[in-house]
């Protein structure tokens, strides 16, 4: 089973240096309110392939000013990493990262991606993304198409980008034809990229609904679901009639989004939704307990996905999200992840959250 065995911190959030070592798979993190857990937590994030758990710029996680950061883990049952290490060099603003004790580039890091640890997380805010907005859903949405498509990410990143440099030019020529044939390159970028999105959610969460109805779980199996004008077209319409649509849409609506500087069409407006199949309703209108449950399902079935069909090196974080379940919920909670095999790390304030049975299982680390 692959497992972060220690991880040093130094100069990171609220420690100036701690040293942890790790001799179990299920870890829970035990300490009052502000004692770092969560800091903990998200210093695991960073060494992982994705954004960080709070999603916090470098700057904000130094603790004494003009000094680094750095944090170190040593990783055991892993193909090729022993050991790994990120810091920040607050003179040139810059990442530094390390394997196996040696610096490694920023395009080398970008050729390693599919080999580093997708941490995959629970925490008290992404419980409640069905009472968020429409772009935190979305965002949570790209999470899990990334899971599968490791291209998703810099495919989203090149769409905002070309989505804001089409707002400048339709700014700069509103009131002329200079920038027409500008326009039409940048739209044709637009398309392409926006339908390889599309294409890719669709994918995902086909994917995704049929692995977890295979899935035995006591949690609900709720059906994921993509609510866009483009995804859904992608369904319908061929790949010829969509790009079509999408270029005749961003034509029609030059105007409009010049005078509103936001673009009104495109797969950058979609939402996510789950619907909750034991009373088929979507998450949306679900209860605060029937929505936790469906993000616990959803965690879980990222994890199972991830590490059984994708074989990645895998590793779960929950953070404080034992704390409003009930005892039944909780005794299903780590009856499953018992069963996924994976690493886990878990939060709370009191080591009393968790069942007797359980707890003589789980190595304390008290904050």
């Amino acid at each position: 089973m692959l497992q972060i065995k220690k991880l040093l911190l130094s100069n990171f959030r609220s420690f100036p240096s701690r040293k942890i070592e790790f001799s179990s798979p299920l870890i829970l993190l035990v300490g009052v309110n502000g004692s770092g857990k969560t800091n903990i937590l998200e210093s695991l994030s960073i060494l992982g392939r994705n954004a960080s758990l709070r999603g916090s710029d470098f700057e904000e996680m130094v603790l004494i000013p003009q000094q680094n950061f750095a944090i170190y883990a040593d990783i055991s049952d892993h193909e090729f990493i022993e050991k790994i290490g990120v810091g920040f060099n607050l003179e040139q603003k810059k990442k530094v990262f390390e394997i196996n004790g040696e610096a490694v580039s920023s395009k080398r890091q970008s050729d390693l991606r599919s080999q580093l640890i997708n941490f995959i997380w629970l925490t008290p805010q992404l419980e409640q993304l069905f009472i968020l907005g429409k772009s935190e859903r979305r965002d949570y949405l790209d999470k899990i198409v990334s899971d599968l498509d490791f291209q998703h990410s810099s495919r989203i990143n090149n769409y905002q980008k070309l989505l804001r440099e089409r707002l400048l030019i339709l700014q700069k020529y509103r009131d002329q034809k200079t920038g027409e044939k500008w326009l039409e390159i940048i739209e044709n970028q637009i398309v392409e990229l926006g339908m390889a999105i599309a294409s890719a959610r669709i994918e995902a969460v086909d994917f995704f609904n049929k692995a977890i109805i295979s899935f035995s779980s006591n949690f609900p199996k709720p059906k994921l679901c993509v609510i866009g004008e483009v995804e859904q077209s992608v369904m319908k319409q061929s790949a010829v009639q969509l790009e079509q649509l999408y270029k005749k849409k961003l034509e029609e609506n030059r105007a409009q989004d010049a005078e509103n500087f936001k673009t009104n069409f495109g797969v950058h407006r979609c939402d996510f939704d789950a619907i909750f199949l034991e009373k088929n309703i979507s998450a949306l209108r679900s209860s605060t307990g029937e929505q936790k449950a469906i993000m616990i399902s959803i965690t879980l079935a990222r994890a199972k996905i991830s590490a059984a069909y994708k074989n990645q090196p895998t590793i779960l974080i929950f953070d404080e999200v034992v704390s409003h379940l009930d005892d039944k919920r909780k005794k299903d909670l780590f009856s499953e992840i018992s069963a996924t095999n994976l690493q886990t790390f878990f939060s709370a304030t009191n080591e009393d959250l968790i069942p007797a049975e359980f707890l003589g299982k789980m190595q304390l680390v008290q904050l």
